[in-house]
């Protein structure tokens, strides 16, 4: 999800398939985001999504690599990475969106904005969703043309399932017995979150964490 982590859930930017849909919590983990991406699109598909802002929440967030005010999105506009229409129905054009979809799902988060209640996915309904947003708020409308969008490809970050270990870090055989002289600490070891991936860094506090334990233990033999 680089550089996508936090304007996700900033007011005025929402998330949608090349059929014009929504289809996640935009203000959820980038783990939970993806997952959610991979399991809306047809087999045999390309996992992709659209992450869309109007003119006023590029101005004041960024959109992934193109900068907030007082930076211009020329440069990222001029590569092909930025792409914008003057209206939605000209942006769904340049990116292949079905239009009349998006200007409908538009028009729902606009309403789910002016009445902060997203019925859909429940943006802003948690901790997390309102600490990534402008001062707790999640939700914004998609009004003030040109419009502005970006094409989100799913990426390997890290491994959920990695060598099974014992409270000391030793890496367990088929039997579940340590394997003399191995051990394994951070992502090489099989995630204490059990497959899930709560917030950016959860790995480090284990790693280090098992990492001392390696090192004390090892130092008494």
């Amino acid at each position: 999800m680089f550089p996508h982590l936090v304007e996700r859930a900033k007011p005025g930017v929402i998330a949608v398939l090349p059929n014009g849909k929504r289809f996640v919590n935009e203000a959820d983990s980038y783990h939970d985001f993806i997952a959610a991406l991979l399991a809306a699109i047809p087999a045999g598909d390309t996992p992709q999504a659209w992450l869309l802002a109007d003119r006023r929440a590029l101005r004041r967030y960024g959109l992934g690599h193109a900068r907030p005010f007082p930076f211009t999105p020329t440069a990222w506009l001029r590569t092909g990475y930025l792409q914008r229409g003057n209206t939605l129905a000209e942006l769904a054009k340049q990116c292949a969106i079905d239009a009349n979809a998006l200007a409908e799902t538009v028009e729902r988060f606009n309403h789910f904005a002016s009445t902060g209640e997203d019925v859909d996915f429940h943006r802003g309904a948690s901790a997390y969703n309102r600490a990534q947003g402008d001062h707790q708020v999640t939700l914004g409308p998609l009004r003030e043309g040109p419009f502005y969008a970006v094409r989100i490809l799913p990426g390997s970050l890290g491994t959920f399932s990695g060598l099974q270990t014992d409270e000391h870090a030793r890496v367990l055989d088929e039997q579940q017995q340590p394997i003399p002289g191995l051990y394994a600490i951070g992502n090489d070891m099989s995630s204490v979150m059990r497959g899930y991936y709560p917030s950016g860094g959860i790995t480090l506090g284990p790693a280090m964490t098992f990492g001392y334990l390696v090192g004390k233990g090892l130092t008494k033999k």
